[in-house]
C-alpha cells in the first residue's frame, strides 16, 4: 500500500519536490510506494510584500518587530524563582536598552541629515552654526546614550553572571550573549534590508535628492562618499537578486518570524495539520507516514511531531531532515522555547508521541545554518553530503542535488529505528508562545496624533526662528560714517579686485570667509595692494559693515567667472574683474572706499532685516522639520 508523505519547504517549485521525494523511495526495501504532497508555507501566509515606499516601512516594521522580540525570548525563563526574577530583571533592562539603541541610531542620523540640509545651507547664508541649540543638545544626548549602553550592556552581562551562579548552567551567559548580539544587530539588519528590498523607483529619487543636496552644498568633492556608497548598495542588490545575499537574510527572518509570532506559527502549523489529514485520506489509514523538510521546514516538522494533535500513538514515523537548524539555532541560542534544551529530551518526547520513529538528517560541511544533530548515539543517521562535484556551500537546493539524494538513498539502507537513551530527563521543560497579534507596536490614537504632529512643527519653527533672532541681534544694522580722510585726501584709481571664499570652522560654528584683494597702481606709477576679509556671520552679531555693498561686488565678480546660476558653486576658486574704482587714503592703506557701490543702508536688501530672517526660518524650518521627522520615522521603525 502507499506511504502518504509530506515534504515541507519554502518558495520552492511543490511539484517538482514532490516528484524528487517519490523518486527517491522507489528503491527503498522499507517502503513500498510514497505518495508525496509538498507543502509550503509561504502560499499558507504569503510574505508581506516590500513594492513601494508604504509598503517597505510596514514591511522593515515588521521584520523590527519580529527581531526585537526574538532578542528578548529566553531571557526571563528559568527553572527557578530567583532565576526567573533575575531573568524578569534582564528581560526589563533588554527592552530599556533597545528603546535606547534606537534612540541613539536615530538621533546619529538626525545629525547627519540636519548638517547636510540646514546647518550646511545656514553656513552660506551666515548664520552662526554653533548656535543652533538643537544640535548641541542632540550631541550631549548621544553622549549620554552611549554611557547608558554601555552600562546597560555591563549590567545584563553581569546578571547573566549571577544567573549562572544560581543555575549552574551555560544557558543564561548563551542567551544573554545572543540577545546583546541583536540588540545592536538589529538596527544594522532593517538599514541593510531597506537599501536591498527597496524597489528601484524609491531607490534612485533617495540617492539622487542626496546626491543633488550633496553637490550643492559641498561640492564636487561629496560625491566620492555618495558614488562609494550608491556602488556598494547597488553590489549588494545584485547578489541579493541572485540569491547568494537574499537567501540567508530571508532565512534568518523566516526564524525570527516563527519564534516571535505565534499567530504565524499557529496558522502554520494548522495548515500542517490539515495536509496530514488529507494525506491520510488520500491514501488511506496505513500507520506509515514520511515527514520530510528543509531549512526552517524541518523546525515546521519537528514542532508539528512534539505538539500537534494530528499524530497518533501507533503511528509509524520516518522523519527526514536537510540542514536543519535545530541544534545549531533553536537548541542552542532558544532553550526550552518550542523545544527542550537538549537533544536526549526531543527524542525521548517524539518516542513516547508513536509507536516508531525513524531519523535521517543531511546537511553540508559548509552550510550556514544545517548541522549535524547528533543522531548517531540514538541509532539515527547523520549523513554528510560531502565535498563532491556539486554544491557544497550554502543553505538551499537540497532537494534538487544529487549529493543529497545520493546520502538520502545511503540513509534508506542502514534504516533503523530511534531509541532514547534510557536515563532520566535532563530538563524537558518547554514552552510553546501562544497564538497573539502579529506584530504588538504602539499606535498613537489618531485623536492624539494631529495635535502632536501640529506641535512638533510649531516648535521645530520656534527653533528655527530663534536662532535667526537671537543669533542676529533682532537683525539690525548700523552704518559707520565715511571718514573724513577719504573726503580730503582720498585718491581714486583703477585696481583689479580678487575675491576668493573659504570655509571656516570658528567659535561661532561653521562660517564662510570672504577675501578680496585689490591691485592698482598709485599716481606716482608703484604698484600697491591692499585686502581685507569678511566674515559671513559678522551681520547676524550687528558688526559694523563696510562701506559699501561687498555682495553686490561679488555677485558682478563672479559673473565675470560666468558662474551665476548657483552663487555656491566653485566660490573657492579666486576670480578677479579689473577697472574697478577704488578710492583710498595713501597714508593708511587699510581706509578706502569703492564710490561706484552703493553705501550699505538700514533696511537695504544686503541687511538682514525681519523680512528676510521670517524667510530665512520658514526655509530652514520645513529642511529641520524634515530632519525631526525623519528622525521620529527612524525610531518606530528600528524598535518595531
Amino acid at each position: 500500500m502507499p506511504v502518504p508523505a509530506i515534504a515541507i519547504h519554502g518558495s520552492g517549485p511543490s511539484v517538482k519536490i514532490a516528484r524528487a521525494m517519490d523518486a527517491d523511495f522507489a528503491d527503498s526495501a522499507h517502503y513500498d510506494r510514497v505518495v508525496t504532497l509538498a507543502f509550503d508555507w509561504d502560499r499558507v501566509v504569503p510574505p508581506a510584500s516590500h513594492k513601494g515606499l508604504r509598503n517597505l516601512y510596514r514591511f522593515l516594521k515588521q521584520n523590527a518587530a519580529n527581531i526585537s522580540a526574538a532578542s528578548r525570548i529566553g531571557l526571563e525563563f528559568g527553572p527557578h524563582t530567583s532565576d526567573q526574577v533575575v531573568g524578569a530583571w534582564q528581560a526589563r533592562l533588554h527592552r530599556l536598552l533597545q528603546w535606547v539603541v534606537s534612540g541613539l541610531v536615530a538621533t546619529v542620523l538626525v545629525m547627519a541629515v540636519a548638517k547636510l540640509v540646514v546647518l550646511a545651507p545656514a553656513a552660506w547664508y551666515g548664520l552662526p552654526t554653533l548656535a543652533f541649540a538643537p544640535m548641541r543638545w542632540m550631541t550631549v544626548a548621544v553622549r549620554w546614550m552611549e554611557l547608558g549602553i554601555g552600562t546597560g550592556v555591563a549590567a545584563l552581562i553581569g546578571l547573566a553572571g549571577l544567573r549562572l551562579l544560581l543555575t549552574i548552567s551555560p544557558r543564561p551567559a548563551i542567551v544573554t550573549l545572543r540577545s546583546i548580539g541583536l540588540l545592536f544587530l538589529q538596527p544594522v539588519l532593517i538599514i541593510l534590508i531597506g537599501g536591498l528590498a527597496a524597489d528601484s523607483t524609491v531607490l534612485w529619487t533617495f540617492f539622487g535628492v542626496l546626491g543633488m543636496s550633496s553637490l550643492l552644498v559641498s561640492g564636487v568633492g561629496a560625491l566620492v562618499p555618495w558614488g562609494v556608497t550608491l556602488g556598494a548598495l547597488l553590489g549588494l542588490r545584485a547578489l541579493w537578486a541572485r540569491g547568494s545575499l537574499g537567501g540567508p537574510i530571508k532565512g534568518l527572518l523566516d526564524v525570527f518570524r516563527y519564534l516571535s509570532e505565534p499567530g504565524y506559527r499557529e496558522t502554520i502549523q494548522r495548515a500542517l495539520d490539515r495536509a496530514i489529514q488529507r494525506s491520510r485520506e488520500r491514501i488511506g489509514e496505513d500507520r506509515q507516514f514520511v515527514l520530510a523538510g528543509q531549512g526552517l521546514g524541518t523546525v515546521m516538522a519537528i514542532d508539528s511531531i512534539l505538539h500537534s494533535r494530528a499524530w497518533r500513538e501507533t503511528d509509524r514515523l520516518l522523519l527526514v531532515t536537510m540542514g536543519s537548524p535545530l541544534r545549531r539555532y533553536f537548541l542552542r541560542l532558544y532553550p526550552r522555547t518550542l523545544f527542550p534544551e537538549h537533544m536526549e529530551n526531543v527524542i525521548d518526547l517524539i518516542t513516547r508521541r508513536v509507536a516508531e520513529f525513524r531519523w535521517i538528517n543531511i546537511f553540508r560541511p559548509l552550510d550556514y545554518m544545517g548541522a549535524d544533530l547528533g543522531l548517531e548515539r540514538f541509532n539515527g543517521q547523520d549523513l554528510s553530503t560531502g565535498i563532491g562535484n556539486g554544491r557544497i556551500i550554502g543553505h538551499g537546493d537540497y532537494w534538487r542535488t544529487s549529493e543529497a539524494r545520493q546520502a538520502f538513498h545511503h540513509g534508506l539502507l542502514k534504516l533503523r529505528e530511534i531509541h532514547p537513551l534510557r536515563v532520566p530527563l535532563k530538563d524537558a521543560a518547554h514552552r510553546v508562545p501562544l497564538p497573539q497579534r502579529a506584530t504588538a507596536a504602539s499606535r498613537i490614537p489618531s485623536r492624539a496624533r494631529t495635535p502632536l504632529w501640529y506641535t512638533l512643527s510649531l516648535a521645530t519653527f520656534g527653533w528655527m526662528l530663534w536662532w535667526v533672532a537671537t543669533g542676529s541681534g533682532v537683525l539690525a544694522s548700523r552704518i559707520d560714517d565715511t571718514p573724513e580722510l577719504l573726503e580730503r585726501w582720498g585718491v581714486m584709481v583703477d585696481a583689479a579686485t580678487t575675491h576668493r571664499r573659504a570655509t571656516l570652522e570658528n567659535a561661532r560654528g561653521l562660517t564662510y570667509v570672504h577675501d578680496w584683494e585689490f591691485e592698482f597702481t598709485d599716481p606716482n606709477g608703484v604698484s600697491k595692494s591692499l585686502s581685507f576679509q569678511r566674515d559671513v556671520s559678522d551681520a547676524f552679531f550687528v558688526v559694523p559693515p563696510h562701506r559699501f555693498d561687498d555682495r553686490t561686488l561679488t555677485r558682478e565678480i563672479r559673473a565675470g567667472c560666468g558662474d551665476t546660476w548657483w552663487p555656491t558653486r566653485n566660490m573657492d576658486t579666486p576670480c578677479t574683474m579689473e577697472g574697478v574704482r577704488l578710492r583710498y587714503y595713501p597714508g593708511d592703506l587699510t581706509l578706502f572706499d569703492l564710490p561706484d557701490f552703493p553705501r550699505l543702508r538700514f533696511g537695504s536688501s544686503p541687511v538682514r532685516g525681519w523680512t528676510e530672517a521670517a524667510v530665512v526660518a520658514a526655509l530652514l524650518s520645513v529642511l529641520a522639520l524634515f530632519s525631526v521627522v525623519l528622525g521620529v520615522r527612524s525610531f518606530v521603525l528600528i524598535l518595531g
